[in-house]
């Protein structure tokens, strides 16, 4: 008895069309397979999912109260700059009017 050698043709084909001798209990033909494929993505493609409207709010509640903790954040740190700049200058201005009356005396 001689057995078929494998090739990419053999392996993706049903064990039918290898051996025509062969008896399965699943004899699809392939293009009963590429529509059954077709089935299941159509049903994957249809699910959907409902939010209610309160689930909606409570995330946009969230979403507000983040947006007004970074804003404050944000204020603050402008804030700090500004204090930090303003002590610079002050600095600056002594440095200059020591400097100033150093150069006097």
């Amino acid at each position: 008895m001689a057995i078929a050698a494998l090739s990419p043709n053999s392996v993706l084909a049903t064990p039918i069309q290898v051996n025509p001798q062969v008896k399965t209990d699943l004899q699809i033909s392939m293009p009963q397979i590429a529509e059954e494929s077709k089935k299941t993505v159509k049903t994957m493609q249809t699910d959907t999912i409902t939010i209610s409207p309160q689930a909606l709010k409570m995330a946009d509640d969230k979403n507000v109260a983040a947006k007004e903790t970074a804003e404050k954040a944000n204020e603050q740190q402008a804030l700090q700059l500004a204090n930090d700049n303003s002590d610079a200058a002050k600095k600056a201005t002594q440095r200059n009017a020591l400097k100033a009356y150093s150069s006097v005396n």
